[in-house]
C-alpha cells in the first residue's frame, strides 16, 4: 500500500509556489530568492488566494534560507509536541482485572521538511486544528498539555473525527482488585508512529496497565502496528522520541488516569 499523493515529494523551482490543504489548515509555500517562505492559513483566511497568480506579500510568512539548487520538499503528519489530555464521552469505571479499548482522535500537526544544501531539514510543524492548552498537575507542579476536543470512543466511526485526526487505539487494563475511574488520561505520544490506511491516519496500538496501588508504576506497551484492520497501513512518520517496546510511567497512576487536579 502506497501513501496518498499529499505526502509525496514535491518540487518547487525558484519563483514557484503551492497551496497544500490539510483539513482546516492550508500551507502556502513559496520558493524565491534562495528562501523557503511558508504561510499557515486557517479557514476563510485562504480566500485571498482565489485566482491569485502569486500569493500576497502580506501573508504571515515564515522564512528559511536554502541553497540555489534546493527544490525538494515534503509534508508529514506528526503528533503534537506536548502530552495530550484525553477524556471518555462520559466517566467510566474500569472493573477489577478488566480491560477496555478506546479510539481517540488526536489532531495532527503538519510538518514541512525541505532541502537545505541537498539534505532534508525540518522547517516547522503547524496544527491542522489549533489545540487548546490545559494543565495537568497541581498549581505549583505539573505539565502543560493539549486538550483533545473529541472524546474517546469504544468503537471506530469515521465520521466522529476530523480528516486530519490521528486515530490512536489505547487498551487500558486494570490489574488491581478494585474499580478504577476513567475520567481523564494523561497521554504521551513521543513513542508513537503515524501510519496511513486508506486515507485515514492511525498510530500504532498502545496498552496501558495499572497496578494495585496508587504509587505503583504504570506500564505502557507499544505495538509495532495499528490496531485491527488498519494494521496494513503504511508508516509515514517515525516516533519523535524513538521506538520502544515498553515504557514505565514514573508518576503515580492516580495522576495518570483519574480526576486529580484537573486544572483545565
Amino acid at each position: 500500500m502506497a501513501a496518498t499523493e499529499r505526502w509525496h515529494e514535491r518540487t518547487l523551482q525558484d519563483g514557484e509556489w503551492l497551496c497544500a490543504n490539510f483539513g482546516n489548515l492550508t500551507l502556502v509555500v513559496l520558493s524565491i530568492l534562495e528562501e523557503w517562505r511558508v504561510a499557515p492559513l486557517y479557514g476563510s483566511q485562504c480566500d485571498c488566494l482565489i485566482d491569485a497568480k502569486m500569493p500576497p506579500d502580506d501573508l504571515p510568512w515564515q522564512r528559511w534560507d536554502r541553497g540555489e539548487k534546493d527544490v525538494k520538499l515534503r509534508f508529514r503528519p506528526v503528533f503534537p509536541d506536548r502530552p495530550v489530555i484525553i477524556r471518555p464521552r462520559s466517566p467510566l469505571n474500569l472493573s477489577p482485572r478488566a480491560r477496555a479499548t478506546f479510539y481517540v482522535g488526536i489532531p495532527a500537526f503538519i510538518e514541512l521538511n525541505a532541502h537545505s544544501e541537498g539534505q532534508y531539514e525540518r522547517l516547522n510543524a503547524w496544527p491542522s486544528d489549533p489545540p487548546s492548552n490545559t494543565w495537568h498537575g497541581t498549581p505549583i507542579s505539573g505539565t502543560l498539555c493539549y486538550s483533545v476536543k473529541t472524546r474517546a470512543r469504544r468503537q471506530f466511526v469515521p465520521e466522529d473525527w476530523q480528516e486530519m485526526s490521528i486515530i490512536s487505539t489505547i487498551e487500558i487494563a486494570n490489574s488491581g482488585s478494585h474499580s478504577r475511574p476513567f475520567e481523564r488520561l494523561f497521554y504521551e505520544t513521543g513513542h508513537l508512529s503515524v501510519f496511513e490506511h486508506y486515507g485515514r491516519l492511525w498510530s500504532n496500538h498502545a496498552r496501558i496497565r495499572t497496578g494495585e496501588k496508587d504509587d505503583s508504576l504504570s506500564g505502557v506497551t507499544f505495538a509495532s502496528k495499528p490496531f485491527g484492520e488498519a494494521t496494513g497501513g503504511v508508516e509515514l512518520t517515525a516516533p519523535r522520541l524513538g521506538r520502544v517496546r515498553r515504557s514505565m510511567l514514573k508518576e503515580a497512576f492516580s495522576t495518570f488516569l483519574g480526576v486529580t487536579h484537573p486544572h483545565d
